[in-house]
């Protein structure tokens, strides 16, 4: 959708409210924006105006800007005042306010700034891309009608397109992931630390929602690693059977490193994520006395996020280079075996799921027919998009109008969870890991799996939703475990599949856990939610 850049002056009026809220709506239907999204962005542009008139009162005059930055749609309101974020719930709130630093990343999500006397509020919004499944199915053709060239090109002229272009392809791209994946899972973790701890940010109910959301991702991960390991590996090494204490002070002592640089020169996440913690905990501690250092990681957070989705991008020609390197190579038998992985994934969600449907009708005494009946849509397209954005207004419906989950509940939790909750990634991450370690022989000891874990889950976090976004992930996770830089060749270019399955089932996840965290906080209505 081509558009002319708007920027204009209105006044503080029940009028103008009407006048840009039906531009926001007219213009995300110029976007084909899913029908509950805008509705729901809609709402949201509605009530920050009427906070601002109520601080302000009518009259004050702001601006409104719809506007594209690098591709990206977007939209700005300005007022010129005292400083007033019209996002904030206000002072003891249980929850918190919505501009969290966790999810002011997030597309359709507000995010506030105020700089030189001016307040502003913008969204940023997704424009309609092609399905993945059909980019990830041209990248194959491609790589498949390219490869006969060797039957019309003399052999040596292959092996030269091999090694001197995609070879150099091939390593400038993971040179590019490499290279934004150390501040990646730095600023993530540091800005989620000091989102957590920030009581003006996550309010008693909001930081206990967030630890249960990391704990039970905990547990799923290592239920999921223990699975895999049976399937593809036995644990082994020189561990023994168990950790033995000396073991456990080794993997402890390791996390520690000799200076600054040493972890960002040897690449170690584990000691990355150790500093990112120990400096978001201080800057916690500080709280306004080092809210500049808060603020300047946090834009830097932004800003490497933006910068792995520009890159990302280039996710389906990366595709086609590893698939023709793999046929004219002769390892796509490689490639092939990797329906393994995907079938173990499938089932242990698939089991995962299942037991907590169990668990949760058991609880609130309402049938688990009717809730797959209920969360079914959403199901559906998470899995038919691999989309949370997509999936976004259809779950938010289905907690509060089906599940009986307490609209102020699904407010903080839906876009809180779509950030921090996923627990299918972490396992996704996991059994990719357990895969390609037992395909390459390595030997998996406890400690190794322990790490496993802990990484796994931090990065399932840190991932920045972005589509490929999941690369960097990947080429963190299996340099720090020591799994072969091939490895991320073979299992990028299945990352769009493993996508749609882990949306879904994240989603699923997701509206489960707000109902069990519902229930335990009083902000569920029972008659909603086993109504048929």
């Amino acid at each position: 959708m081509r558009f002319t850049p708007v920027k204009t002056k209105y006044k503080l009026t029940p009028e103008s409210v009407d006048s840009v809220s039906e531009d926001v709506s007219s213009f995300l239907v110029g976007l084909k924006t899913q029908k509950k999204n805008i509705i729901e962005t809609r709402l949201t542009v509605e009530e920050i105006l009427l906070n601002l008139m109520d601080r302000y009162g009518r009259e004050q005059e702001f601006t409104y800007i719809k506007n594209n930055s690098f591709g990206k749609p977007y939209i700005s309101i300005s007022l010129y005042a005292e400083q007033f974020n019209p996002l904030e719930r206000g002072d003891g709130d249980e929850f918190g306010d919505w501009s969290s630093a966790l999810i002011q990343n997030s597309d359709y999500s507000p995010s506030y700034s105020y700089d030189k006397g001016v307040n502003t509020v913008t969204i940023r919004f997704s424009k309609k891309e092609i399905n993945p499944i059909i980019k990830l199915f041209a990248s194959i053709v491609a790589a498949f009608l390219v490869s006969l060239l060797r039957f019309a090109v003399p052999y040596e002229s292959i092996v030269y397109i091999k090694e001197s272009v995609l070879d150099v392809l091939y390593n400038a791209f993971l040179g590019l992931m490499t290279t934004v994946e150390i501040p990646l899972v730095f600023l993530s973790v540091t800005c989620g630390i000091i989102g957590i701890g920030d009581s003006s940010v996550f309010g008693k109910i909001g930081r206990k929602m967030v630890l249960r959301f990391i704990a039970v991702m905990l547990f799923f991960t290592s239920f999921a690693g223990v699975v895999f390991s049976m399937f593809f590996t036995n644990l082994r090494g020189n561990d023994g059977a168990g950790l033995s204490l000396k073991v456990g002070f080794e993997m402890l002592f390791d996390l520690i490193p000799e200076n600054l640089i040493a972890p960002i020169v040897s690449g170690n996440t584990m000691q990355i994520v150790l500093m990112a913690v120990i400096i978001g905990v201080t800057l916690v501690i500080l709280g306004s006395k080092a809210k500049t250092i808060s603020s300047i990681i946090s834009e830097g957070n932004r800003i490497i996020v933006y910068i792995t989705g520009l890159i990302t991008k280039l996710l389906p020609f990366f595709i086609f280079v590893v698939l023709l390197d793999m046929i004219w190579s002769g390892d796509i038998k490689t490639f092939l075996n990797m329906w393994k992985p995907v079938v173990a994934l499938a089932a242990v969600l698939t089991f995962l799921l299942v037991i907590m449907l169990v668990a949760v009708s058991s609880r609130e005494k309402v049938s688990a027919k009717l809730l797959i009946k209920k969360m079914l849509p959403t199901f559906l397209i998470g899995i038919g998009t691999a989309s949370s954005i997509a999936a976004n207004g259809e779950s938010s419906e289905t907690l509060n109008r089906r599940l009986g989950v307490k609209k102020r509940f699904v407010d903080f939790g839906q876009p809180v969870g779509s950030v921090i909750f996923m627990p299918s990634t972490a396992i996704t991450f996991m059994v990719c890991a357990i895969y390609f370690s037992s395909y390459y022989k390595l030997s998996i000891s406890v400690s190794w799996f322990i790490i496993a874990i802990i990484i796994c889950v931090f990065i399932a976090v840190a991932t920045p939703p972005v589509p490929g976004g999941a690369i960097a992930a990947y080429t963190i996770i299996f340099s720090q475990l020591g799994i072969p830089s091939k490895a991320v060749a073979i299992v990028i270019a299945l990352d769009i599949l493993f996508d749609f399955v882990a949306t879904a089932f994240d989603g699923a996840f997701l509206q489960l856990e707000l109902v069990r965290q519902a229930e335990e906080n009083n902000m569920l209505n029972y008659e909603t939610l086993r109504k048929e």
